[in-house]
C-alpha cells in the first residue's frame, strides 16, 4: 500500500514541495532552497498518497451503499 501512496501523492508532494521551496528560496533570498522544499515534499508524498486513497475508498463506500443517492 505504501508504494501505490507514494505513486498517488507524487505530484502533490511535488507541488507542495517546490511551492515550499520557492517560498523560502524569496524569504530568504537564496533559491537553493527549492531543493530543500523538494525534498520535503516528496518525503511528504505518501502521507498525501494515502489521504487521497481513504477518501476514494470513503467514496466508493458510500457510493455502494446507496447513501449518497438523493
Amino acid at each position: 500500500m505504501s508504494d501505490t501512496a507514494f505513486e498517488k501523492g507524487l505530484p502533490i508532494g511535488i507541488a507542495v514541495g517546490i511551492a515550499l521551496g520557492a517560498a523560502l528560496g524569496a524569504a530568504l533570498g537564496n533559491m537553493a532552497f527549492i531543493g530543500a522544499g523538494l525534498a520535503i515534499g516528496i518525503g511528504l508524498a505518501p502521507a498525501f498518497g494515502k489521504a487521497q486513497l481513504k477518501q476514494t475508498v470513503d467514496k466508493d463506500k458510500t457510493t455502494e451503499d446507496g447513501s449518497d443517492e438523493g
